[in-house]
């Protein structure tokens, strides 16, 4: 399968997942531990999962231990960069999930930002 098919595939298969699983997301920008203004608190849709780190099998790389501030109560978040090509997140970060009960808060952990298809975020508990 040619390379332009294979992405063309993959861009349509992230589509329809987006289409039954994103939900609402607010992006809340960090600089030092205080809200980062200039980078703004945008909305967007993206698909996330959360529970604990074992069942969703979060590898590390190289690093055998979580980064500082993971638990388990965290998760990852799927975002299609081709829909938010300019969102630019960071480690310590927040998420708020919208459509979530209690909108609840989630620290960006680690951010993957290696695959063409999805920006892959990594989060554990603002609380």
């Amino acid at each position: 399968m040619g390379g332009g098919l294979r992405e063309e595939l993959g861009e349509e298969l992230a589509s329809g997942v987006d289409e039954i699983w994103a939900e609402t997301i607010r992006f809340l920008p960090m600089n030092d531990g205080l809200p980062d203004e200039a980078r703004g608190h945008p909305e967007f849709q993206a698909v996330l999962r959360t529970g604990p780190k074992d069942e969703a099998r979060v590898s590390f790389g190289k690093r055998s231990a979580p980064p500082p501030g993971f638990t388990g109560a965290g998760g990852a978040l799927r975002i299609d960069r081709g829909a938010h090509p300019d969102l630019i997140m960071r480690q310590d970060d927040k998420i708020v999930a919208l459509d979530r009960a209690g909108e609840p808060v989630f620290l960006i952990a680690l951010v993957d930002d290696r695959s063409h298809h999805r920006l892959i975020v990594e989060l554990g508990d603002a609380n």
